[in-house]
């Protein structure tokens, strides 16, 4: 079945079409959907931007308040609009200044709340909401026309021109060795898990442990500290950094220069993007909520590792590598996911259409549009956005400025397509 314009649910043998189906509903897709719509001259009929979610960004808000997050990292400049001060005239508009948060020596960050509410209104805006499909992306695979790609969802075949794989991070969850054999009703879980409630957590009566040495690890253990006994435990000394990279690796050019000099699908280019990430880090004013925290005596930051758990009747019984060990506790973990390149749709994309994978299973990409090489070298019309695009796009891949980079691409790709277009026509004439 091959599906026609997502908002009817009409179907159709041969429908139209899409310029470009994007995978995923969350900040980047939707940033790289308002792109389109606003610099790329699309008509909403020519982008389909598939999400499971009933509402785009679902996922980034519910993940984002899971995890206690009150501000953003990210300055109030970047955001998914297209004009660089279009989140500041929001909050002015709308009389909330005072969610633009002062930072030490650096621009204001708005609170995620403004974020959100400044995104919703840039996707009503622009009517974003009637590109999207909500179902699941199964595969891509090469159309019988050979020259566009069937998009297979779990309500049927969308067809494409071009597809963009906005899939975020990896899956599953990790979770710890001692973690795995627990029973399901355990009171072990993971931030980042669909179901996992911060109000349910508070409620836990004996003490909680969050597994972490991160920002999100931080924000939930502050979070949770204001309702019960909580201890963050970290393997290492906690590491204040202020961003998640230096802000000169916003600059594409700087990107250029010590990117892609190196070669396409190196290792090297993966330890030079690793060296310049400051993950595992937790900004000043996180660090000071934990301070807070700790001077009220509703916190504990410890260094230390599980070594195993038990479930009983009350909670775990946790054992440290110190020897102590806890019991009745409740264990949030904050230990991250799996590598990118490891999701399934990813793995199944590259399989089905030959296309070539470099170090740790990353797309090689073409740096300048940002397409995914086949494995004899030409450019598929596959794209990517993320920490898939790490190798070409830099430390800030998978970061909202990240977003704003793989739009700038997919535009100049546009624009090159059709004056090679242009080009070969006027060949053929003369």
């Amino acid at each position: 079945m091959t599906v026609n314009r997502p908002d009817t649910g009409r179907t159709s043998s041969g429908p139209e079409p899409y310029e470009y189906v994007i995978v995923g509903g969350g900040v980047h897709g939707t940033c790289l959907a308002n792109y389109l719509l606003a610099e790329g001259g699309h008509a909403q009929r020519e982008i389909c931007l598939v999400d499971l979610r009933e509402q785009l960004l679902a996922s980034f808000a519910t993940r984002a308040r899971q995890c206690g997050m009150r501000t953003l990292r990210s300055t109030y400049v970047h955001h998914i609009d297209t004009e660089p001060f279009s989140l500041e005239s929001f909050a002015e508009g709308a009389h909330r200044e005072a969610e633009l948060v002062s930072t030490e020596n650096y621009p204001n960050r708005p609170t995620l709340e403004l974020f959100v509410d400044h995104a919703r209104n840039v996707i009503n805006r622009r009517d974003i909401g009637e590109c999207h499909f909500q179902s699941k992306v199964t595969g891509v695979t090469r159309s019988e026309t050979g020259d566009r790609l069937d998009v297979q969802t779990d309500s049927g075949t969308l067809e494409a021109r071009r597809v963009v794989l906005a899939v975020g991070l990896g899956s599953p969850r990790t979770v710890p060795a001692w973690g795995r054999s627990l029973p399901d009703d355990a009171p072990l879980a993971h931030v980042w898990d669909d179901d996992f409630s911060p109000a349910t957590a508070a409620e836990f009566a004996g003490p909680t442990f969050v597994v972490g040495g991160g920002i999100t690890a931080a924000q939930p253990a502050c979070s949770l500290s204001e309702h019960t006994d909580v201890t963050l435990l970290s393997r290492h000394d906690l590491d204040i950094e202020l961003t998640e990279a230096d802000p000169y690796w916003i600059n594409w050019r700087h990107v250029e220069q010590e990117i892609h000099t190196l070669p396409s699908g190196s290792k090297a280019r993966l330890d030079r993007i690793r060296a310049a990430r400051n993950d595992g880090t937790i900004p000043p004013y996180v660090e000071r909520r934990l301070d807070e925290a700790r001077d009220c005596r509703d916190l504990e930051v410890r260094r230390g590792e599980i070594t195993s758990t038990a479930a009983t009747d009350d909670g775990l019984f946790v054992r440290f590598d110190d020897g102590t060990t806890a019991a009745n506790a409740q264990v949030v973990l904050a230990t991250g996911v799996g590598p990118v390149p490891e999701h399934p749709l990813v793995e199944a994309v590259a399989e089905s259409l030959s296309l070539e994978r470099g170090a740790d299973g990353f797309p090689v990409l073409d740096d300048r549009t940002l397409a995914w090489r086949r494995t004899d070298g030409s450019r598929s019309a596959v794209s990517v956005s993320g920490a898939l695009a790490e190798p070409s796009v830099g430390p800030f891949a998978r970061n909202i400025v990240g977003a704003r980079r793989v739009a700038e691409r997919l535009l100049a790709s546009r624009t090159e397509a059709a004056s090679e277009s242009a080009s070969s026509a006027l060949k053929g004439r003369s």
